[in-house]
């Protein structure tokens, strides 16, 4: 079972490196995202009334930044290896074999079968796997861990050494099949060889990004989103729009780095197979225990059905095609979702299905040519190429390993999608977008940008978020006001000073929005406080009612109307409110109000511009006791 160990197998011509330019293309990506913050802060502290779209949008913003801090944190492990060693290290209690927890004692006896006369005992595990490592990559460091939530995984130690985590269930492998635990190891040796253990590996923020992606999704996107339900705001077509574009890009944003971790994998499956041979390594991914194979690892480890095909067909023209355009097919299919979640954003905001479907393949047409990810593929293709050749003919080995069929596609692949890019086949659709958007809505010919493939954003500059004009007033309000409407500050004797409280909401009745934005209204008011001044003007406690200013009045009756323009960052909101104040001997104090609110949004998320307008507006009836 121990037997002599393989020899080092000849270098496998792997893929071309699609996991470090995923890196660099969500690193190109950072200026916008970084830009799309300062839209996103403001919003995060306003939760009430209107303002909760805001906040719902500014919640889904941040979602779409996620991918950039999981992306900074994989530069910075890239450039500080040794921190990532030491938590990687004290996360999975990794020791030298040398260490006094986990070293053998130096009288302990050989536990295995007796050697023979003359016979020197076989090694310790420990030893025989450091001297498998340093075999096929010399300076390999090995370390162990007693957990067993793991079998091997490689990781750095520093710029030039790299390290060799293996765990309990391993060591297990190593006595009871020590072939399949060869193949385990020279699986994470294939990583080694393509440097992939300074991106992917052990403490990679990249697997990370995968792992608390669903979490993020419910926390980030689900809660604000049912909070924007149960408070009666889901009709906001801005906010139904972003939550169409989040749970769109939601997978736009892993497809790329699934695509990487996927086409990483399998090439370390295919050094392996060439090594030990495609039975034993079919073997292992059929019995092999591996502790992180959970539901999430499925998304950063390709399916075992698939590796256990792609191991037994390794060296296939149907295989290596596969190796080699699964990440530019995750990269066209980013587009593909970019378009499906643009379309319905752009009928929400108002916009036919027609338009909607004509400006949005429009601008995926562009984006073919304008953005840099499909550049950048053709030129990794092509240095990909170059580089294989070069190294083959130094090593005296024929000009490739690879079919031809393989070669040539790798780089027709984004050759052809570029020429598609660069022909006149579509033209973007003339006139307003919105023309035929109803008044309450409206939304710039900016958004949303559905020529977002790859990791990269549209190259235009990223527009700066600014609060919008303030709104016209509602037409169709009731009013109370009789007679002509003109004040009658020179025919009626300024009214005593006087105060009020709201004893309580007799009635509340909405004409725009929904019921219970109206009841909300009427629920901060139950214990205001009223003031009726000398000069005829009525304020409130809560400060949030605009100063009333006196229009008509006679004996018992005063007519009032009042207006406030309120400015975020992102928004402008304008509040107007008509009152009558009946004060009759003999009877409580009533006063009834009617109130509209028109929120103006102008919101740059993710570098899209939307423009939206929701309107708001309620009858109440109070009854007040004088103070």
């Amino acid at each position: 079972m121990s037997g002599p160990p393989p020899a080092r197998p000849a270098r496998a011509g792997g893929p071309p490196p699609w996991l470090w330019l995923t890196l660099v293309l969500f690193l190109a990506d950072a200026p916008a995202l970084i830009a799309q913050t300062f839209g996103v802060g403001s919003g995060l502290g306003q939760v009430g009334g209107a303002d909760r779209v805001l906040f719902v949008i500014a919640m889904l913003g941040l979602v779409q930044l996620l991918p950039l801090f999981f992306v900074l944190a994989a530069v910075l492990a890239i450039f500080a290896p040794r921190v990532r060693c030491h938590f990687v290290e004290r996360r999975y209690g990794l020791l030298p074999p040398d260490d006094p927890l986990i070293a053998p004692p130096k009288s302990a006896p050989w536990t295995g079968p007796s050697p023979a006369p003359g016979e020197v005992p076989a090694p310790h595990f420990q030893d025989q796997i450091a001297a498998f490592l340093n075999d096929h990559a010399p300076g390999t460091q090995l370390r162990l861990s007693t957990q067993s939530s793991l079998s091997a995984r490689v990781y750095p130690g520093s710029w030039r050494v790299t390290r060799v985590g293996v765990f309990a269930p391993f060591v297990h492998l190593w006595e009871t099949d020590v072939e399949a635990a060869r193949v385990v190891l020279l699986h994470e040796l294939g990583h080694l060889r393509r440097g992939e253990q300074h991106v992917a590996g052990l403490g990679s923020p990249f697997t990370a990004l995968v792992r608390v992606w669903p979490y993020v999704l419910a926390g980030l996107v689900v809660v604000p989103v049912t909070l924007l339900f149960v408070t009666g705001y889901a009709t906001a077509p801005l906010a139904l729009a972003q939550v169409v574009l989040v749970l769109f890009g939601v997978p736009k944003a892993l497809l790329l780095v699934i695509a990487a971790l996927w086409s990483a994998e399998l090439a370390a499956d295919r050094f392996a197979a060439r090594a030990a041979g495609p039975d034993t390594l079919v073997r292992v991914l059929r019995h092999l225990e591996d502790g992180d194979r959970s539901g999430l690892a499925r998304l950063y480890h390709p399916p075992v059905r698939l590796r256990i095909w792609f191991a037994s067909r390794a060296e296939s023209v149907g295989a290596q095609l596969l190796l080699t355009l699964l990440w530019p097919s995750a990269l066209l299919g980013q587009l593909l979702l970019a378009v499906l979640g643009a379309v319905p954003a752009y009928v929400l905001l108002g916009a036919t299905l027609d338009r909607a479907t004509s400006e949005v393949l429009a601008m995926a047409h562009e984006a073919l040519t304008a953005q840099p990810a499909w550049w950048l593929t053709l030129a990794v293709a092509l240095v990909w190429l170059l580089v294989t050749r070069i190294r083959s003919r130094r090593g005296g080995r024929p000009a490739s390993d690879r079919s031809s069929i393989v070669y040539a596609t790798a780089v027709l692949f984004p050759a052809v999608v570029l020429l598609v890019g660069l022909l006149p086949l579509v033209s973007r659709p003339t006139g307003d977008l919105y023309a035929d958007a109803g008044e309450g809505q409206s939304a710039s010919t900016e958004s949303p940008r559905a020529g977002e493939g790859g990791a990269g954003r549209t190259s235009t500059t990223c527009p700066s978020p600014s609060a919008p004009p303030a709104p016209s007033r509602p037409e169709g309000l009731p009013t109370f006001r009789t007679g002509s409407g003109t004040a009658s500050n020179g025919s009626a004797s300024p009214p005593v000073p006087r105060t009020f409280r709201t004893l309580t909401v007799t009635s509340v009745e909405p004409l725009t929005g929904s019921a219970s934005q109206a009841q909300d209204f009427g629920d901060r008011l139950r214990r205001a406080r009223w003031t009726l001044h000398s000069d005829g003007s009525l304020t409130a406690d809560p400060a949030e009612i605009p100063t009333l200013r006196t229009t008509d009045v006679n004996d018992t009756t005063r007519w009032l109307t009042g207006q406030r323009t309120g400015h975020t960052d992102v928004s402008t909101t304008t509040t107007w409110l008509e009152a009558r104040l009946v004060v009759d001997a003999g009877r409580p104090p009533r006063l009834d109000l009617v109130r509209a609110a028109t929120q103006a949004m102008r919101a740059v998320v993710n570098c899209q511009e939307f423009t939206s307008t929701s309107s708001t507006a309620m009858r109440l009836s109070l009854t007040l006791s004088a103070q």
